[in-house]
């Protein structure tokens, strides 16, 4: 097996694809660093969002948005219920 390179933050997040599926989030421990960061920062700057750029297992880089919500209105809608629209 490749290891994957230590210095990039590997993160894949599968999504959920009906209700109540597990979320499961894959990633190295860079990566796992890089999420806990944004995580940290949605909650230390609620006006601001927390981002992480992180990359897929394709190497592709794209970027995780981190937000703190307050009502129902703004987790609505979620994934599985737009496809079905």
């Amino acid at each position: 097996m490749n290891e994957l390179a230590k210095e990039y933050p590997f993160v894949h997040v599968y999504a959920q694809q009906k209700p109540r599926q597990p979320v499961i989030i894959k990633a190295s421990t860079e990566g796992l660093c890089v999420l806990l960061n944004a995580i940290v920062t949605a909650i230390a700057y609620q006006e601001n969002n927390g981002t992480a750029e992180v990359f897929d297992g394709d190497a592709e880089a794209y970027e995780v948005i981190v937000k703190v919500v307050n009502t129902h209105d703004e987790l609505s809608p979620v994934p599985y219920q737009i496809e079905k629209q």
